[in-house]
């Protein structure tokens, strides 16, 4: 990890909640969140439903990657992460992305977060529309696929999660469009298209593209063979 640059280090997740135990899930989350809060780096948690979609998403943000990577291996975060995989989750898919360093050139593969702020929720209205909308404007431009577990993608080639969850709370209403792309190119043909502009009339926009980092063949349990992401399933009962 020492030779990742030391940027601002945001962690692209979702689950899905196992039925039965969501309130144990919750009420750990409640005492974890001032933990957490705590520990050294600590920039922000987030989470929120993702529409159209099966997964609900939650993000943590730190200071650095090595601050990201000290909280993966603290003693208080170890019971959680164990009983996330035994009770809590049927699945769940984890990336790591950093911010570049100033100056540095922006190479695929990119997430982008884009922040839509508000004083009040969209309604399940406008949220069907922007759907809509998204779905018919995002793959001019080269939008990859949004790749959940490894190989398995969204039936959109984004995420629209909100309203969202945070702490701290950056707005009263907060959502955030979800992209991935293999360029810088074809996202910059995004940011600069009158698609994107439209957004505008939904909220404050901002984007933020995200460079990915990879771990060591086998330094983390469910880690893909190339070091991207983390993911695993719950494998489905066999016929009795």
């Amino acid at each position: 990890m020492s030779s990742t640059p030391q940027t601002l280090c945001t962690m692209e997740a979702a689950m899905k909640l196992s039925p039965g135990p969501e309130a144990d899930f919750w009420a750990a989350q409640e005492r974890i969140g001032p933990i957490v809060a705590a520990a050294p780096g600590f920039l922000g948690v987030i989470g929120g439903e993702i529409a159209d979609s099966t997964w609900m998403y939650f993000s943590g943000k730190f200071e650095t990657p090595e601050h990201m990577n000290r909280w993966y291996h603290d003693e208080k975060h170890k019971p959680v992460m164990a009983a996330a995989h035994t009770m809590w989750f049927d699945a769940v898919y984890i990336r790591k992305w950093r911010r570049p360093e100033e100056g540095e050139a922006l190479s695929g593969p990119l997430w982008v977060e884009t922040s839509i702020a508000r004083t009040e929720p969209l309604s399940a209205q406008t949220i069907a529309a922007t759907m809509t909308a998204l779905r018919g404007s995002l793959p001019k431009y080269g939008v990859a696929p949004y790749e959940t577990l490894q190989g398995e993608f969204e039936p959109q080639p984004f995420q629209f999660a909100g309203p969202l969850q945070e702490f701290p709370a950056l707005a009263p209403a907060r959502y955030l469009l979800l992209t991935h792309w293999d360029s810088a190119e074809e996202l910059q043909g995004w940011l600069d298209s009158a698609d994107y502009k439209a957004l505008a009339e939904l909220g404050d926009v901002a984007s933020e593209a995200h460079l990915l980092i990879k771990h060591a063949p086998g330094e983390r349990q469910d880690l893909s063979e190339d070091g991207s992401m983390r993911g695993w399933h719950k494998p489905k009962p066999g016929p009795a």
